[in-house]
């Protein structure tokens, strides 16, 4: 491929940039600063994918202040002190400059702002550099140099930002594109030790490679690895191992704009005229490869996948994948922090993993206890009114600064400045309680102890209490010697209670549990069914209008392939319910569902007199295979009335490839009766596709929100005439309704206990 040298095109200082020396938000008011909250929906090339109401969704309330532990806010400079036409904050990237200065570089949705913040506590704003419109821009710098670009297009901006110490306006040029590839650019990369930029994206493309050595004002395009599209990508020169010398990508993507084959892509890109692939790793639930990056001994490399959470997984997953032999990269395992916001942009410094995750805001986690399965040190939720899986709050993160200065760029809120420092005390809750009373009471014990000789203040102890959206906070009272008790409030039964303890230092500092403790408003709760298939347990497959000629629900040990499972779900057995028992060595499609639809039908389950009964069940499904990917469907039924009338559940249209758990409160679908049934109707209704299904570990539990009264015969919640009427209607029998103290004779010591509870 030729080299072609890029023309420039340059613009007046004064047009392109403006100075000014606004200082920042302080720590101080940031309970009373609000930020200007404009709906962002996500990527627009997304939103086809995503349901209303699910990942495309920006509602939830803002609280007025953020919820951390063992992170400092020191700054905080909001959208519109960034730029007056900033819609929203995209990524972010550092420069230390030759004088030892540090900047933060944030992308807005107008262009591109540099941001003095030697001092992290009064981060002042230096400079602002107009761009194309776009939700989304990325920078790296090289240099003295800023290199900016977007999905708006027009190329690459190269800002000269060795004028930001001066206090002066940055240079800017921009290099136009080959007509070989676009204009636009969803990310950007620099390797700095080889001197060579790359662009990600932008359109369907992959890498196009620029070099920076000679000329670094005026990049040279100098090839490009287009195979799959890239989203975005880390390149590193190796300097020692049997890789020394070469320029290596490891590249986040897949076919079909990233959601087919996704995964790690390793290139050899050394040659720049002829990048080779070299290594390819996939990983479990897989949906869309986002980004990730090496650990300090390029032994692993860590991914966010931007849309498996609330989709193949429940929480948020880092994936970790073994590039120590780069022509076998493999998966080792995935974690997460039990929370369940979107994973978005992750960095390594040291022995520390830096998340920015969405709504859950910046994580931290220590690969000094185990690379593969961290704990999580720290965080900053800098979006607390909700961590759902949407496409809101913190997008990225960058922690490669000298001074251990951390900045993150917020959707919604702009540019954070940040100091990780040691916790301050740590919480030990002894015995947690399993439920919480509906109507308040309960307590917790914990133990808050000091740590790096850090000085408490008792009196600001706190536990945080959340359910359904909504918290509130709880004043500790003080047992002494760094014990302390909570009571939970009232709670609406059924909810899930989750519970984090905080307090401040002598200082003020506020450090917080990341513990995430939950537990269930109710007074009890016990399972009704628990069927894990190692007995057929009333359950049929294949019923009476069935249309399926192949792969029939059948309750064995599966042999696996590539669309069916190998194992079942239960710790226990082996057995579970699939569509159609596959052959040792045989192809996917010798058992899958053909020709109609399968029906696996539950027998009749007596929920009637039960408070709050939920359904849960472990499914399996594959639908991405064939000549007709992810056209079919299987819906999911529950009927009170024996099967005469369904009511859906829900249509699993999504390939997971992973045993997945559904767990669903019987009420929102129909009335508690004598004759509830559970359906699966596993469909090959799309020419040419491949259909597998499994189910396994079904159980209905039913939730107690009343406690039992003694002497409230008649179950009304009191001990009244009913209750009176009851036992005189039984008195002198034995082992009648109103032996109240169990003792098998209903005599005076039964009405002394029911007049004792008399309250009516």
């Amino acid at each position: 491929m030729s080299i072609l040298k890029l023309g420039l095109t340059f613009f007046a200082a004064g047009v392109a940039s403006a100075i000014v020396g606004l200082p920042a938000v302080a720590h101080d008011d940031d309970g009373k600063i609000r930020d200007r909250q404009k709906p962002f929906r996500g990527p627009a090339w997304r939103l086809a994918e995503q349901p209303a109401g699910k990942k495309g969704d920006a509602s939830g309330g803002v609280a007025g202040t953020f919820t951390s532990s063992g992170i400092q806010l020191k700054s905080w400079l909001p959208l519109n002190t960034l730029s007056a036409g900033a819609q929203n904050a995209n990524s972010c990237w550092g420069h230390v400059a030759p004088d030892g200065k540090e900047y933060a570089i944030i992308g807005l949705y107008d262009g591109t702002a540099f941001v003095d913040i030697t001092n992290p506590a009064a981060a002042t704003l230096k400079a602002f550099v107009a761009g194309p419109a776009s939700l989304w821009r990325d920078m790296r710098t090289h240099l003295g140099y800023c290199y900016a670009a977007s999905e708006g297009g027009s190329g690459i901006q190269v800002i000269n930002i060795t004028r930001l110490a001066e206090g002066l306006a940055p240079i800017v040029a921009t290099v136009t594109t080959p007509t070989t590839t676009t204009t636009s650019t969803h990310t950007l990369a620099v390797d700095n030790a080889s001197g060579f930029l790359y662009r990600a994206g932008g359109g369907s493309n992959g890498l196009r490679m620029y070099d920076l050595r000679t000329t670094p004002a005026s990049p040279v395009y100098v090839g490009q690895w287009s195979d799959i599209y890239i989203h975005e990508c880390q390149v590193k020169t190796y300097t020692s191992g049997p890789y020394i010398g070469k320029q290596i990508a490891f590249c986040c993507g897949g076919a079909n704009g990233g959601y087919a084959n996704t995964g790690l892509y390793i290139v050899d890109v050394t040659n720049k005229a002829a990048p080779v692939q070299i290594g390819f790793a996939a990983y479990p639930g897989g949906k869309f490869c986002h980004q990730g990056w090496l650990d300090e001994n390029s032994q692993y490399f860590y991914i966010n996948d931007e849309l498996d959470e609330g989709d193949t997984v429940s929480l948020t997953t880092t994936i970790v994948i073994d590039v120590s032999n780069l022509g076998n990269p493999v998966f080792v395992n995935r974690f997460d922090n039990g929370n369940t916001a979107i994973g978005h942009n992750l960095f390594v410094k040291g022995n520390l993993l830096y998340e920015a995750n969405y709504r859950s805001g910046f994580r931290v986690f220590d690969l000094s206890v185990n690379p593969t399965d961290p704990p999580e040190i720290a965080y900053f939720d800098t979006y607390p009114g909700s961590d759902s899986a949407n496409f809101n709050g913190l997008w990225n993160v960058w922690p490669f600064f000298p001074s251990g200065t951390v900045i993150g760029s917020d959707i919604e809120r702009g540019l954070f400045v940040w100091t990780v420092e040691p916790t301050a005390a740590t919480f030990a809750v002894a015995n947690p309680p399993q439920y919480v009373n509906p109507t308040g009471g309960t307590t917790v014990d914990v133990v808050i102890a000091p740590q790096n000789g850090q000085v408490l203040n008792p009196a600001s102890a706190k536990m945080v209490v959340t359910a359904a959206g909504s918290s509130t906070n709880v004043n500790l009272a003080s047992l002494g010697a760094n014990n302390f008790r909570g009571t939970f409030p009232a709670v609406t039964c059924t909810q899930i209670v989750s519970y984090q303890f905080e307090i401040a230092t002598a200082a003020g500092a506020v450090t917080n549990d990341t513990t995430n403790r939950t537990a269930l408003s109710a007074v009890g709760e016990a399972v009704v069914v628990d069927q894990n298939f190692e007995a057929a347990s009333g359950w049929v497959g294949g019923v009476a209008g069935d249309t399926a000629t192949g792969g029939v629900w059948t309750r064995v040990d599966p042999v696996g392939t590539t669309a069916q499972p190998e194992d079942d779900h239960s710790a226990i057995g082996a057995q579970c319910w699939i569509t159609g028992q596959g052959t040792v060595g045989g192809g996917a499609g010798a058992a899958d569902v053909d020709g109609g639809l399968t029906t696996l039908l539950s027998p009749n389950f007596d929920l009637t007199g039960l408070d709050e009964p939920t359904l849960e069940y472990w499914y399996w499904y594959s639908n991405n295979l064939g000549g007709a990917p992810n056209a079919d469907s299987m819906p999911i039924e529950i009927s009170a009335n024996g099967g005469t009338t369904w009511t859906l559940v829900e249509d699993v249209a999504t390939n997971n490839g992973v045993w997945t758990k559904r767990t669903w409160r019987v009420r929102d679908f129909i009335t508690p009766s004598a004759t509830v049934r559970v359906r699966f109707v596993a469909r090959d209704l799309a020419t040419g596709s491949l259909v597998e299904a499994g189910v396994d570990d079904v159980r209905i539990t039913n939730i107690d929100c009343v406690a039992a009264i003694q002497g409230d015969l008649n179950g009304d919640g009191l001990v009244n005439a009913g209750d009176l009427a009851i036992l005189l209607g039984a008195w002198g029998t034995t082992g009648g309704v109103s032996d109240i103290n169990g003792d098998g004779a209903v005599d005076a010591v039964d009405l002394a206990l029911l007049v004792g509870n008399w309250n009516g």
